[in-house]
């Protein structure tokens, strides 16, 4: 099968690029093509000002001029990343004219209520109906998705691609908890909380990821201002005890790609409890148990100090979680991508 990836972003850690990978591993002849290196050649586009001022006129004028290249591609299968380059005139058009491919489109926010030039355009929305196959990372977006008019819906969790975190041994720790990710106000009050609780007194802390001073002003110590990313990532949180989460407010009940990242880089997550985690990763029995869930900032600084004192505690959830994290790579999410695609055509009779 012929699939074409359409992912605004050539950086190899993009979720584009883990799904080509999981495509190609399934056995698939797959391309990608980054329609942001067509659009910016659109001189207008290139400037902040004239593209918030113009910005869905260029895009129009982008889809009409690419059209006929996309066309020209032979493709069974397109999976979009969000698509905010697309209006939906141009998905309207190309089926139309290739009513038998099937266009699938992954989007990783909230299409429905999040609107933002970072996260969503009220394009994308607009578009839900042009997909043949709409994924959602979240569960609880199925029906709303439906109700916005989308022909199939399918909920595709985020994954663990190997490729960029390979499972590293735990052990040989380098800090008692650890943070990846950058700042902002929620978790600025999460870790002031957990940070200031008598029982962290003594914790060896490490925060990666950019945070400016007046966010990070109560545990400044512990803040590095750099990224990890990849094999460095993977070989930190498999020598930290705990590794924290803290799911922004967007996902909050939901999951996001740190619930897979952590324990597939071979470490120990610990993260706010909520109901899909707990079915990825959680247990009827502590030995099946492959995270640490907690409810509040209280909750999480007892539960995080009991694991970082215990090390067959720690172990045994280690044990658990290297066994789950199997079932949810990008792999699986590829396949179940595709099944759900050739589902809705038996179902559609196409």
């Amino acid at each position: 099968m012929k699939i074409l990836v359409l992912n605004a972003n050539f950086d190899e850690y993009a979720l584009g690029w883990s799904y080509k990978r999981a495509f190609e591993s399934l056995g698939h002849d797959v391309s990608m093509i980054n329609p942001g290196e067509r659009l910016a050649e659109f001189r207008l586009w290139n400037n902040r000002y004239s593209r918030r001022l113009l910005e869905r006129p260029l895009l129009q004028a982008f889809n009409k001029r690419w059209l006929p290249e996309l066309l020209d591609r032979p493709a069974d299968v397109i999976w979009v990343g969000k698509g905010a380059w697309a209006l939906p005139q141009f998905w309207r058009a190309f089926k139309e004219a290739r009513p038998n491919t099937k266009l699938v489109c992954f989007n990783g926010d909230d299409p429905l209520t999040t609107f933002s030039r970072g996260g969503n355009r009220t394009w994308i929305t607009e578009s839900i109906s042009c997909y043949d196959l709409f994924c959602t990372y979240k569960s609880s977006l199925v029906e709303p998705l439906l109700q916005a008019g989308a022909k199939q819906v399918e909920c595709v969790p985020f994954g663990w691609d190997p490729s960029i975190h390979p499972m590293q041994p735990y052990g040989n720790f380098q800090y008692d908890l650890l943070f990846i990710g950058n700042g902002d106000e929620h978790r600025s009050k999460w870790l002031t909380e957990i940070l200031s609780n008598p029982v962290a007194r003594n914790w060896k802390t490490a925060i990666f990821g950019y945070w400016p001073k007046k966010l990070s002003k109560p545990f400044s110590k512990s803040v590095h201002n750099r990224q990890l990313v990849s094999q460095k990532m993977a070989q930190t949180v498999a020598a930290s005890k705990v590794t924290l989460n803290i799911l922004r407010i967007q996902n909050e009940g939901s999951h996001n790609m740190r619930t897979f990242e952590t324990p597939g880089c071979g470490g120990l997550l610990a993260t706010q409890f909520s109901e899909e985690q707990h079915f990825f990763l959680g247990g009827g029995h502590n030995e099946e148990q492959g995270a640490i869930f907690f409810d509040n900032a209280n909750d999480a600084a007892v539960k995080l100090s009991h694991a970082i004192h215990e090390d067959d505690f720690r172990q045994t959830i280690i044990n658990a979680s290297r066994k789950k994290i199997q079932q949810h790579t990008y792999k699986q999410r590829a396949k179940q991508t595709l099944d759900a695609i050739w589902s809705a055509s038996d179902h559609n009779g196409t």
